[in-house]
């Protein structure tokens, strides 16, 4: 049951019925029953197995936690910290067994062709859970939050059941904290304005799905699919739409899935904030993918930071670097960082993950931070007004390309197509055919010039869009504050336009997201 289907909003108007008409103190366990639903339909069997084993784990180790915190003695404090590696370790060891497989499997394999007699391990042939990536992280938050006494455990397993496997934010995310869930055990009273705004949320989240990433993606794929036809300016053209496909496809998803949980009056943590609107590559990761972002920095980051290791680095590079203090800092930033961007590619699955986001975007920032001050003296010199729209433009076009250029590894299905790919697209410079651009060529990859302008005017809105919550938070609150009349014929107008250009016709499938495989 894909978040895009028929059958899912069925779903949603069934559950907004039930939810409502249980009594305040039993909501939550509606919320239970519906996610339980959910996950029967939209996983695949037994599944739900890996929830539980991971939910089990967390519920134990967080009591335990309790339990042990009481006693003062040095030998309790030893067991809560074995507890909590033990349940961390567990949870970790149970994602990197069924969706993990990409690292043995590629690593057995370059060592079996230089050491033959090395066999190469294949993948278990078990499916990792739907989400598993997400809920598994929101679980080691959850028991670090214990360990570390910043949340009280849930002593209710099937409250806290509900946290791991409350049905929205299965499919992609976000990655919630404990205490921004409390609320789903809450009494809720139907709110005219959850109402409206999740509707609304959930119709902006289709649009740019069904209308505009899956358009993009045709366009991309059929690129792809025949590199030997198309060259010159179309591989550049299939790198440079990725990032709003990727975009469209994970923010439209977000959108269904926080206006599915508003209806509920369950408010989720916004995970995207116009990414490319970022003047630099570390402002665009504070604005993409939000929630994982803070998780790595709050679980990851800042405890390397003060880890024994990373401290002794800094003490040495102060005595080793004294009269370069901009060194001596830079030295255990980049080491912390280093183990920050592996985490993240780690938790993407796979070894061009690790490449396309660890490798990439860490010796991206390494690089402008080294360069920072040059690159300050340049602009004193050149007397470049940074508070011009001209500047502004440049940095933002600049981070996008630095973005597009690292996500060439998610487009492709493996590790040697993806480094094949970067072969393609400076290859592709021998042959330049801009004519391409004027004689209608674009139109043999499938898709109409109608779609085309489609696509722009999907462009336009969206920029309007970034604009207004740039101004005010939500558009949709500027929205709010027009006429009735005004307010209707827009989103009456957006409902159309998903309706009727939404549809691709038998046998394509619109409902697989990007981020769904995480």
């Amino acid at each position: 049951m894909a978040v895009t289907s028929f059958f899912f909003f069925v779903f949603l108007l069934f559950g907004f019925g039930l939810f409502y008409l249980s009594p305040g103190r039993f909501q939550w366990v509606t919320l239970l029953f519906l996610s339980l639903v959910f996950y029967h339909f939209a996983a695949w069997d037994f599944s739900i197995l890996f929830l539980l084993l991971s939910a089990v784990l967390a519920y134990i180790s967080s009591n335990i936690l309790r339990v042990k915190r009481i006693a003062e003695s040095s030998r309790a404090k030893g067991c809560v910290t074995a507890v909590a590696v033990i349940a961390v370790v567990g949870n970790v060891l149970l994602w990197f067994l069924l969706k993990g497989s990409s690292f043995w499997v590629t690593g057995t394999g370059i060592l079996h062709r230089f050491l033959p007699s090395i066999p190469q391990i294949p993948a278990l042939p078990i499916a990792g859970a739907l989400g598993m990536g997400y809920y598994t992280a929101q679980v080691i938050g959850y028991i670090l939050d214990c360990y570390w006494g910043n949340t009280e455990p849930q002593r209710n397993f099937l409250k806290l059941f509900l946290f791991v496997v409350f049905f929205p934010q299965l499919t992609v995310g976000p990655i919630s904290r404990y205490s921004d869930l409390r609320c789903l055990y809450e009494k809720h009273r139907f709110s005219y304005d959850n109402m409206c705004f999740g509707c609304q949320r959930i119709l902006w989240g289709v649009f740019k799905k069904l209308v505009v990433s899956d358009r993009v993606g045709i366009i991309i794929n059929g690129i792809w699919a025949d590199t030997a036809t198309y060259t010159g300016f179309y591989p550049w053209i299939a790198v440079l739409l990725y990032p709003l496909q990727i975009y469209t496809d994970f923010s439209g998803c977000m959108d269904i899935i926080l206006g599915a949980a508003e209806l509920f009056d369950i408010h989720l943590a916004e995970n995207f904030r116009n990414p490319f609107f970022s003047r630099s590559v570390q402002e665009f990761w504070q604005r993409w993918h939000i929630t994982l972002g803070g998780w790595a920095r709050d679980y990851v980051y800042y405890p390397v930071l003060k880890s024994r290791p990373v401290l002794a680095i800094g003490r040495w590079s102060k005595k080793r670097f004294k009269k370069n203090k901009r060194i001596a800092k830079l030295i255990p930033w980049a080491v912390g960082n280093g183990v920050l961007w592996f985490v993240m590619g780690f938790w993407h699955g796979s070894v061009q993950h690790i490449l396309g986001v660890s490798v990439w975007f860490w010796t991206i920032l390494l690089i402008s931070e080294i360069f920072s001050p040059l690159s300050v003296r340049l602009v004193k010199v050149l007397e470049v007004n940074t508070e011009s729209f001209s500047w502004h433009l440049f940095q933002s076009i600049r981070t996008y390309l630095v973005y597009a250029m690292g996500v060439v590894f998610f487009s492709a299905p493996g590790l040697r197509t993806a480094i094949g790919r970067y072969g393609i697209i400076f290859d592709a410079a021998k042959h330049l055919n801009p004519w391409i651009f004027f004689d209608g060529s674009v139109t043999k990859l499938g898709v109409t010039f109608a779609d085309i302008n489609l696509l722009i005017i999907g462009v336009f809105l969206l920029f309007a869009v970034a604009v207004l919550r740039e101004k005010y938070g939500y558009a949709r609150i500027w929205m709010q504050k027009q006429n009735l009349p005004f307010r209707w014929f827009v989103w009456l107008a957006l409902f159309v336009i998903v309706l009727i250009y939404g549809l691709y016709g038998p046998g394509y499938d619109a409902a697989t997201f990007i981020y769904e495989g995480f």
